[in-house]
């Protein structure tokens, strides 16, 4: 007879992929369902940047929540390396946010106050030296702020690298399996119904992103989480082109350790759907080559979209439903990849009965 997980968790995402192998690692029996390829979604799309583009904006508990979850990726990406064959090109590049006008001085100005008053580092550039630390910046720089402690990682490979990690803690990962329903009696969750048959837990653990409204609304829970389509540019550049990330209004550049740059990006209400547009592309590519002028140079190697999951107050939603043995952790919008580490801390200590290390009421899904 099959084993019965103390724990399944539903989505192989970044988010569901980090909870796997965390609760692995606490000795408990896992199961992973994932209705298509390990990290395919959001998390195999985004760009990788380990900061908030608008932190200064945040609201302190999910500012908070970020910081947090920065702090745990050093010994993560340690911990891949050392486990795995996988390298996440976990890098310090820094953040270089540039001033081209009025809108954006404002907005470096208020990050550059926000980071002095959090004891956070921070760089004020004139234009001069703003285009010496990097060169083929637009004449039309006035300035620029400098992060230097921001890092970044290869998006793509952190999944997988995840879910090795986890399997080798004796967590099952099942690949084609989409959660059909819910297993359940009066008031309790107690297992997933899937094609290849129902699995049955103590705990449910729902990761399933843009998708995780759908498939909690047979349960009569309303969780509202909207798909925001991104859409990204990758093109290739010579090793060292471009140093820092770079971020310039809505367009952010992260150059890659082989070269390339990836461009990013489009937010759009346009439900589930992926498709790269004329409209978008060139649009995210006449941006870039304003930001950072010799990118209109290069050639473009690939361009996909993907579905972040948002929420209407910009916080995800971590922690239990009104069904008991139904947990959530989605609603990461753009923040996916960074809020891995702590969202997996966080409902491996509610899943084992522990006090959560920071508070989640700005975070309830009932809220």
């Amino acid at each position: 007879m099959a084993r019965s997980p103390d724990v399944v968790v539903v989505g192989g995402g970044l988010v569901g992929t980090a909870i796997a192998l965390r609760l692995a690692g606490e000795g408990l029996e896992v199961t992973l369902l994932e209705r298509g390829e390990i990290g395919r979604e959001a998390s195999w799309a985004a760009g990788g940047i380990l900061t908030p583009v608008h932190l200064a904006a945040y609201p302190a508990p999910l500012a908070e929540l970020c910081a947090a979850s920065a702090r745990l990726y050093p010994a993560l990406i340690d911990e891949i390396r050392r486990s795995t064959s996988i390298d996440p090109e976990y890098r310090v590049s820094g953040f270089l946010i540039v001033e081209r006008d009025d809108e954006e001085a404002g907005h470096a100005r208020t990050l550059e106050a926000w980071k002095r008053e959090h004891g956070q580092p921070v760089e004020r550039l004139t234009r001069e030296e703003a285009r010496e630390r990097q060169p083929g910046l637009p004449d039309t720089v006035r300035g620029a702020i400098l992060l230097p402690d921001i890092a970044q990682v290869r998006n793509n490979r952190l999944a997988a690298a995840l879910a090795e990690m986890a399997q080798k803690r004796g967590a099952e990962i099942r690949k084609n399996a989409p959660a059909t329903g819910f297993l359940r009696v009066p008031g309790r969750v107690t297992g997933v119904k899937t094609p290849h048959g129902d699995v049955f837990a103590r705990t449910v653990v729902l990761a399933a992103g843009a998708w995780s409204g759908e498939v909690l609304a047979p349960l009569g829970i309303a969780l509202p989480v909207t798909p925001i389509k991104g859409q990204i540019l990758l093109a290739q550049g010579e090793p060292g082109l471009l140093g820092p990330i770079l971020e310039g209004g809505d367009t952010y550049l992260v150059p890659r350790a082989d070269g390339k740059i990836l461009i990013g990006s489009t937010l759009e209400d346009a439900g589930f759907d992926k498709s790269v547009t004329l409209e978008g592309a060139g649009g995210l590519a006449a941006r870039a080559a304003a930001l950072f002028p010799p990118a209109a140079k290069l050639p473009l190697v690939a361009s996909w979209a993907g579905l972040r999951p948002s929420t209407p107050d910009r916080l995800p939603y971590i922690g239990p439903t009104p069904m008991e043995g139904l947990l959530v952790a989605t609603g990461h919008f753009r923040n996916g990849i960074l809020l891995a580490p702590i969202t997996a801390q966080l409902v491996s200590e509610i899943a084992t009965g522990r006090p959560p290390s920071i508070p989640l009421d700005p975070f309830d899904p009932a809220r």
